[in-house]
C-alpha cells in the first residue's frame, strides 16, 4: 500500500495532469520584486510534510512535483507559507526525528501507537470542534481507532478497499448461477465447493477461492481482521488493547470456518489471480491494483461482488493510513489548516485519485472516483465499481485493532500459531488458547518497559544527528 509509485499510476496521471500545470509568466522579476520575495521568504511559515506516498528513486522528482502541484490551491490561499516534502522512510525513523525535534510537522503513517505512546501527536479534538469538521464523513471504524484516551490523534489519509472478484466464465461452463447480493458466507462456501476440482494425473486441481489472509498483520490491515469481525471475533480485545481476543467464540468460529476450507483443499491462500486457480479471488481493490487486475484478466469474463454476509455483522475489508500533526509543531493553527486540505476537503482527495487511483477517505467522493477510474481504465468499464461506493455509504469498512505495546512480537506469536493450525499440528481452540496466553504475557511485560524503550541505548543517525532509537515494538 505504501511502496514506490507505480509506472501505471504516474502514466495515468499524465492524461489528467497535463492540462493542470501551473503557468509561468513571461519575463523575469524586477530587482524590487525579487527583494520583496526574499524578505517574504525570510518571514515565511515553514511546514515540513511527510506524505503517505513514497516514490522510488527513479520517480521521486516527478512524484514530488505532482504532489506539490496538488497543493497549489492551498498555497495560493496561504501566502507566506512554505511547504517542503520529506520522505523519511519507516516509522522508527520518523519517531526518532520527532523526538530529536527535527521531525515533520504533518505526516502520514499507519501504526498509530508508535506515536501516541510517546506522546508525540497533537490532539486534534479542539481544532475539529473549532472548524466544525463532520467526523461522520469518515468510516466510523477509522475514527474509533483514532480516538483514544480522550483525544483525537489522526484523520484518514485514504482508503484501500477490496471485494471478491469472480471468474464468471467458469460458472458459465459449469452451468452454475452467479452470486447475488446478500449471499451469506455459507452460500459462498457452497459455490466454492461446487467449483473446486481434484487434480488429475499429478496436476493440481482448481480451488474454489483464493483468500488474501495473514495470520496477523501488524498494520491492522490485511483482510484477516474483517473475517474475524464478521463472526464477532477480533485479534485484539476491543475493551483492552493489551489483551488477546482469540479465545472469544467469534474468533474461534472464524478460524474454524477458514481453516476448514483450507485443510479440505476447497480454498487456498496462495494466489492472487485466476490463472493460478480459483473461481474467486479477493484482490480486486480500490488502488491501482484494480487496473493491474483488469489488464491481467482482459481475456476473461469476470465481475466483482459484495462481501459475504457473515453471522455477526456485515463488514468489508479495508486498510487506511492516517495523517497526524506533531505535538511540537511551531504553528499548529496553520498546519491544521493544511491538514484539513489533505483530509477534509475534496480537492486533495480527488487529486490523489487522479495520481494513483487510490480510494478517497469519504463516501461522498466515491461516485467521482468511479468515473475517474473508468475514464483511465477502459477494461473496467463494465465492472461494478459501485460495490466500493456501497461499502462506504453503508459504513462497512473495518480496520483491525493493534496490540498496544510489543505489537510485532505479538503478531509473530499469532502468525506462528496460525501456521501450526493450518498445518494441522494443533486444533483451532488449542492453538488460539496458546496464542492468547503468550500474547497476554508479552503485553504485560512490554507495558512495563515501553517508557524506557523511548530512551533506549541503541542509537542511529537521523538527518546527520544521532538520536535515541525507538524500537518498532512500542
Amino acid at each position: 500500500l505504501r511502496g514506490a509509485a507505480s509506472a501505471a499510476g504516474l502514466a495515468a496521471a499524465g492524461a489528467f495532469l497535463a492540462a493542470c500545470g501551473p503557468s509561468k509568466a513571461a519575463g523575469g522579476a524586477s530587482k524590487g520584486a525579487a527583494a520583496s520575495l526574499t524578505a517574504a521568504a525570510a518571514n515565511a511559515i515553514h511546514i515540513l510534510w511527510r506524505p503517505w506516498y513514497n516514490f522510488n528513486e527513479a520517480t521521486t522528482k516527478t512524484g514530488e512535483a505532482l504532489m506539490m502541484q496538488g497543493i497549489q490551491p492551498w498555497l495560493a490561499k496561504n501566502a507566506g507559507v512554505d511547504v517542503n516534502i520529506t520522505f523519511m522512510g519507516y516509522q522508527a525513523t520518523t519517531v526518532a526525528a520527532l523526538l530529536a525535534g527535527n521531525g515533520p510537522d504533518v505526516f502520514a503513517d499507519w501504526v498509530l501507537p508508535l506515536f501516541t505512546e510517546p506522546g508525540l501527536l497533537l490532539d486534534l479534538s479542539p481544532y475539529v470542534k473549532q472548524s466544525n469538521v463532520n467526523l461522520g464523513q469518515f468510516p466510523a471504524r477509522d475514527m474509533e481507532v483514532f480516538e483514544q484516551n480522550g483525544g483525537l490523534w489522526a484523520l484518514p489519509s485514504y482508503l484501500h478497499l477490496e471485494a471478491p472478484a469472480v471468474n464468471l466464465g467458469i460458472l458459465d461452463n459449469l452451468g452454475l448461477s452467479y452470486p447475488e447480493p446478500g449471499w451469506t458466507h455459507t452460500q459462498w462456501t457452497q459455490l466454492w465447493e461446487q467449483t473446486a476440482t481434484k487434480g488429475v494425473g499429478g496436476k493440481p486441481g482448481r480451488v474454489g477461492a483464493q483468500f488474501y489472509w495473514e495470520g496477523y498483520d501488524g498494520h491492522g490491515g490485511a483482510p484477516a481482521p474483517y473475517y474475524l469481525k464478521g463472526f464477532g471475533g477480533e485479534y485484539v480485545d476491543p475493551a483492552d488493547n493489551t489483551r488477546c481476543y482469540l479465545t472469544s467464540p467469534g474468533s474461534v468460529q472464524a478460524f474454524e470456518w477458514l481453516y476448514g476450507l483450507l485443510s479440505s483443499g476447497v480454498c487456498n491462500t496462495g494466489g492472487s489471480n485466476f490463472q493460478t486457480g480459483g473461481i474467486t479471488v479477493s484482490t480486486a481493490d480500490t488502488a491501482g491494483g484494480l487496473i493491474g487486475s483488469a489488464q491481467s484478466w482482459r481475456s476473461l469474463k469476470w465481475q466483482i461482488y459484495d462481501e459475504p454476509v457473515y453471522p455477526s455483522v456485515k463488514t468489508a475489508f479495508a486498510a487506511s493510513d492516517f495523517y497526524a500533526i506533531s505535538a511540537a509543531t511551531a504553528r499548529p493553527d496553520v498546519v491544521w489548516d493544511f491538514m484539513q486540505y489533505l483530509c477534509v476537503g475534496p480537492d486533495w482527495q480527488n487529486w490523489m485519485v487522479k495520481l494513483a487511483m487510490n480510494g478517497p477517505n469519504q463516501a461522498a467522493l466515491y461516485p467521482q472516483w468511479e468515473a475517474t477510474v473508468k475514464a483511465v481504465a477502459p477494461p473496467l468499464a463494465n465492472i461494478d465499481l459501485g460495490v466500493f461506493t456501497n461499502q462506504m455509504q453503508n459504513n462497512e469498512p473495518y480496520f483491525g485493532l493493534l496490540y498496544a505495546y510489543d505489537d510485532p512480537q505479538a503478531g509473530s506469536i499469532v502468525s506462528a500459531v496460525s501456521s501450526q493450525i493450518q498445518g494441522q499440528k494443533v486444533t483451532v481452540p488449542a492453538g488460539l488458547a496458546q496464542a492468547t496466553q503468550q500474547v497476554n504475557a508479552l503485553e504485560a511485560t512490554a507495558k512495563t518497559t515501553a517508557a524506557s524503550a523511548v530512551n533506549a541505548a541503541k542509537r542511529f543517525p537521523v538527518n546527520g544527528k544521532t538520536v535515541a532509537a525507538v524500537p518498532t515494538g512500542i
